[in-house]
């Protein structure tokens, strides 16, 4: 798909059936930070995923397959790697970073989220992947980058010590990969009985 010529998906085909979707990039926010919470098992955070994307009830034998595809959406249409055992570091939160990632899209592109009624989750993420690094959510990008690549220099080691609190994030990556992957398996089990 290319979102430059291809009409954004407000629809997921899921086995024969087509379920209309909430495609606003809050929705999808809501999903992710959903994901973040700690609280939450792997159940009530899919639970809550097929409730705000899916517009109607998932039947329960399109319930695994509806799954994959809402990963899928919220990837950018993106397959996600199940196999991949190099689980990559988190360098961003939704939860924690929320008012620099709302601020760095309004410097960035002169966009204020707030006036937007209805913003494609598509649309939303290619604004956030296209950031500036010049804004304090790209200050924050960068020295996790580096804090986890052990590159920080001397003077940005002195820099994080002043800014750990707003640098560094929680270690657990529930959207991870290898959790993904776990999950899915379970999940497939589960729904076999």
């Amino acid at each position: 798909m290319n979102v430059l010529i291809d009409k954004l998906p407000t629809k997921i085909k899921v086995n024969d059936n087509i379920y209309n979707i909430n495609s606003d990039f809050r929705t999808i926010i809501n999903i992710i930070l959903a994901f973040e919470d700690k609280e939450l098992t792997n159940n009530e955070q899919v639970y809550i995923m097929l409730k705000n994307l899916y517009k109607e009830e998932v039947r329960q034998e399109d319930t695994y397959e509806a799954m994959k595809k809402a990963l899928k959406f919220i990837d950018g249409g993106i397959e996600p790697e199940l196999e991949n055992d190099i689980k990559p570091k988190r360098i961003y939160s939704f939860k924690k970073d929320g008012n620099y990632i709302f601020s760095g899209i309004n410097q960035t592109h002169h966009i204020n989220l707030s006036e937007n009624e209805n913003m494609h989750w598509w649309v939303f993420l290619s604004f956030f992947m296209d950031m500036s690094t010049d804004c304090t959510f790209g200050e924050l990008i960068y020295y996790r980058k580096r804090k986890n690549e052990n590159k920080l220099t001397k003077e940005e080691k002195e820099q994080y010590k002043k800014i750990k609190k707003l640098v560094d994030l929680d270690e657990k990556d529930k959207m991870s990969s290898q959790v993904r992957k776990e999950f899915l398996d379970k999940f497939r089990e589960l729904n076999k009985k």
